[in-house]
């Protein structure tokens, strides 16, 4: 049973973000993909092309379009440092919908490899290799104190939340999904389109809590502090979510390679440092 821990969430931001000036990449949506046979390091270089699998959403500080139509943002930084590594140059599929579509569009042979803020499942792995972590978050969930405080029945919050069986709502097609049924079995599982809608159900009272790492929560209530007043947030100290790249299947080469790099590269995605350009970019 996992450990909960509640706090206010207040920390001091700081950047630790290093862009380096590099050529907007190509963008590529799913229907002018490619579909090339099955690739590794090899036949990636002799291409001159890595083709990149991104959520069509915005994500920000991850990835981003701005108004002129390109891409900018954390991951795009980092998949172009990798490109120039490679000595090839990026090429953007970018007209996906879904997190678990990123994954997809690897399986079919549509983009070498995935990053938008991928979290690492059991499901995922059985279709796909992923690089070591680019960051570790912990689970952590928003809820609504009066909701939480009625269903206690003598149990304290940290008992309710142990054992949630309330509305939970979750990001669709996303890691938190599965999550949710493996570690809130009696939860009342709500798929929700996006963020931004799971938090607006939450504060329109259509669920009861809602569930994603604690990169996301902090962001929340940093965004509207008057949230505190109502809801409570909670970090689920011993449930992790791996970010990471998400590597073709075949591309055991490639998978090494993206592990060297991130090794050369760390310290690159913190939390401090993504919370700070995330509240840095929404406030222009």
């Amino acid at each position: 049973m996992q450990h909960i821990r509640l706090h206010a969430i207040v920390r001091g931001l700081w950047l630790a973000l290093v862009i380096a000036p590099f050529v907007n990449p190509v963008l590529l949506t799913d229907a002018a993909a490619q579909s090339d046979p099955p690739r590794d390091l090899k036949s990636i270089v002799d291409s001159g092309v890595l083709r990149v699998a991104m959520t069509r959403f915005d994500l920000p500080p991850f990835h981003w379009v701005r108004r002129d139509g390109t891409i900018h943002g954390m991951d795009v930084d980092f998949v172009n440092r990798l490109a120039a590594a490679l000595n090839v140059r990026t090429v953007m599929v970018s007209d996906i919908p879904t997190f678990d579509g990123t994954i997809s569009a690897i399986v079919e042979n549509r983009a070498d490899i995935a990053i938008s803020k991928l979290s690492q499942t059991y499901d995922r792995l059985t279709r796909v290799r992923f690089s070591e972590p680019l960051i570790t978050w912990r689970h952590a969930m928003l809820f609504n104190r009066a909701v939480i405080a009625n269903d206690a029945s003598g149990r304290t919050p940290p008992e309710v939340l142990r054992s949630f069986s309330l509305r939970l709502g979750v990001i669709a097609a996303s890691a938190y999904v599965d999550f949710a049924r493996q570690n809130f079995p009696r939860a009342h599982v709500v798929e929700i389109r996006n963020w931004d809608d799971a938090v607006a159900a939450l504060k329109q009272g259509q669920v009861d809590a809602v569930y994603r790492d604690e990169f996301e929560i902090q962001r929340a209530l940093k965004m509207s502090p008057a949230m505190n007043v109502k809801f409570g947030a909670a970090i689920i100290t011993d449930q992790v979510a791996f970010v990471s790249v998400a590597i073709c299947d075949t591309c055991g080469k490639l998978q090494e390679f993206i592990n060297f790099f991130i090794a050369q590269n760390k310290g690159t995605y913190t939390l401090d440092g993504v919370l700070a350009a995330s509240l840095q970019e929404t406030s222009k």
